[in-house]
């Protein structure tokens, strides 16, 4: 009832936003300003709707019952045994930009440790850089073994990783062949080489990056995207890169977030290919994006009926990016932009993480060292001090969308608890007994696992008369109490 009546009111502040100006507009005022201000409030209301609604749809689309049944050694169910369940990580995908990684001359190891022990401890998944004019910069001569170091970095702390991007009209290096049909022979030889010698190693692939800006730069690769159209340029490279590494997850990355970008996505349908993911960049330089706005963007890609990855998250802790900031020296992070940075990222991430559509979330510059443009971007300041966003990131991720806590076997020997969706450690306890175990908490799955406690024999069930003895003598007791009371209660009468 309660929601119905929201939808009212909803409905009626649109209605009046339609209708008041063209009112307004007859009776000679600023219907136009009247119509924004109308409009605007309605965008504020909506908005509030959907953020109140978060937590519940977090709850229904975030999270997975898991059973965990404790037998012993004869596989007899153990009662009332304890299951101490913990999250180990996150099905969901949160990450930032791992290029830093590639910096030390000693490799990934000598990266700042401030700054892998930030990184580890709120995310689990990172972006690796391969754009074409920097992996490959003489023909032949590539930076695979720089790559392949930071992805094993990544892998063995649990770190699900993302080649960035294989083909890129502004990434191009000097020696490119300019002819088309040379471009399409050379493209293909790319991908498949890059995604087939790293396969099983990284996980995603931004196949084609910003195909719909991709005709309009002049460079040999964006010559060869307007001949060939980006929908076919984007189905070839994604035949490549799937023929290369078959279990590779492919995605189309882009920062237009309009009809153009969805038509080179029907269009790559129509070509009969396939992507995993779509891409979407969201670089705040310019300004915060309203999150309406970002809720719209999921709804106009949902019927493509793939997961959606926010990408090249920005969302500064200093001013909005002007022509004087551009041309400043220093683009300096200030308190109240932090604390700005901080609100907004909270209520970004609890949105996204709240949308069925969305499936990944990249903050693009970990810190402000060395971040694009020399922006205040970071969730870590320069010399990696951490800024209030990071730990409310952290709060979000470790902690409030974090499993942990006890659940208790029943006579069935069977404990069940709901968490978010990701790997579980178990510890199963009874009797000084103690065994641990694992489950992955998926979507669509059953989520059951049997747990042998090694060395624990649950006795039989106490029979039913030995349980009730007790409590029968006891009334009987009583009863025979009640009757002697009552008789010499009557003998004194008698006498």
């Amino acid at each position: 009832m309660y929601r119905k009546y929201l939808q009212v009111i909803v409905l009626a502040l649109l209605t009046v936003a339609l209708i008041l100006p063209s009112i307004a507009c007859q009776q000679g005022g600023s219907g136009a300003d009247l119509g924004a201000t109308l409009t605007g409030a309605y965008n504020n209301v909506r908005e509030w709707f959907i953020m109140q609604g978060a937590k519940d749809r977090i709850e229904s689309i975030r999270k997975g019952d898991a059973s965990i049944t404790v037998v012993d050694d004869s596989g007899a169910p153990v009662r009332d045994a304890r299951v101490y369940f913990e999250q180990q990580s996150h099905d969901f995908l949160f990450g930032s930009n791992l290029a830093p990684l590639g910096e030390p001359t000693n490799g990934p190891n000598g990266i700042d440790q401030d700054w892998a022990n930030a990184y580890t401890a709120l995310f689990n998944y990172g972006t690796l850089p391969f754009n074409w004019d920097v992996y490959e910069p003489k023909q032949g001569q590539t930076d695979e073994q720089s790559l392949r170091a930071m992805a094993d970095w990544a892998r063995k702390r649990g770190i699900v990783t993302k080649g960035s991007p294989l083909i890129s009209a502004d990434a191009v290096p000097s020696w490119a062949p300019p002819a088309v049909n040379d471009m399409q022979a050379s493209q293909e030889k790319r991908v498949k080489e890059v995604t087939g010698d790293l396969c099983g190693l990284v996980d995603y692939w931004d196949v084609v990056n910003e195909p719909t800006s991709g005709t309009s730069t002049k460079t040999s690769v964006g010559n060869w995207m307007s001949s060939r159209t980006p929908a076919v340029v984007c189905s070839d490279a994604l035949s490549w890169a799937r023929s290369a590494c078959p279990k590779a997850n492919l995605i189309i990355n882009d920062f237009h977030t309009d009809q153009d970008f969805k038509d080179i996505l029907e269009g790559i349908l129509r070509e009969h290919a396939s992507y995993d993911a779509i891409g979407i960049e969201t670089d705040m330089l310019r300004g915060n994006w309203p999150l309406y706005q970002v809720w719209d963007i999921c709804d106009r890609f949902k019927d493509l009926n793939v997961p959606i990855h926010f990408t090249d998250v920005t969302v500064l802790s200093g001013s909005p990016l002007t022509d004087l900031t551009a041309g400043a020296e220093s683009w300096p992070s200030t308190p109240a932009g932090e604390l700005a940075q901080a609100d907004y990222a909270e209520k970004l991430y609890t949105m996204l993480f709240s949308n069925p559509s969305v499936q990944a979330i990249t903050w693009w510059n970990f810190s402000d060292k060395d971040a694009a443009q020399g922006a205040p971007s970071g969730l870590l300041r320069a010399d990696m001090s951490k800024k209030p966003a990071y730990d409310r990131l952290l709060k979000l991720i470790r902690d409030d969308w974090w499993s942990r806590g006890n659940a208790y076997t029943g006579n069935s020997g069977t404990a069940v608890f709901r968490g978010f969706f990701g790997q579980y450690e178990l510890i199963v306890e009874k009797d000084n007994k103690r065994v641990e175990s694992a489950i992955d908490i998926s979507r669509g799955l059953d989520n059951k696992v049997k747990v042998q406690l090694t060395g624990y024999t649950q006795l039989p069930p106490t029979p039913l008369y030995l349980l009730i003895w007790p409590y029968v003598v006891a009334l009987v007791v009583i009863a025979i109490i009640v009757l002697i009371v009552r008789w010499i209660d009557k003998m004194q009468r008698r006498i």
